[in-house]
């Protein structure tokens, strides 16, 4: 085992491990919490096997490893990041609904209340 492979074992360790406290301190939805626990322990993955990744990185013609890494983590995070937006809109769209609700429900009220007033003063 090399430095490199030392360091890159560290630094995911450290991920896995600010993951869990998060996760533990109810900063992460169960779903998200579980989807940064997968990506934590692939990596840990990938860090501990660095040699045989070299030779699937030469059967794919990649002649320069971290190529592949960088390439395969871009497209992970890219999708992290789709996920991510298409929960954004979703909860958008339903902030909208409940404003919209909210503001009929205190329409009614002040219709109801203003009825109220009516029939008492006659």
């Amino acid at each position: 085992m090399n430095k490199v492979q030392l360091i890159t074992i560290m630094f995911a360790s450290l991920f896995l491990i600010q993951v869990i406290y998060y996760s533990t301190r109810n900063k992460l939805r169960d779903k998200q919490a579980f989807l940064w626990f997968l990506m934590a322990v692939i990596g840990l993955f990938i860090s501990v096997f660095l040699e045989p990744l070299n030779k699937v990185a030469a059967v794919l013609g990649v002649s320069y490893m971290p190529t592949l890494i960088f390439t395969i983590a871009f497209l992970v995070v890219l999708n992290v990041l789709i996920y991510q937006s298409i929960t954004l809109s979703d909860h958008q769209e339903k902030i909208k609904t409940l404003v919209q609700e909210i503001a009929y429900i205190k329409h009614e009220l002040k219709n109801d209340q203003g009825k109220e007033e009516k029939d008492e003063s006659c």
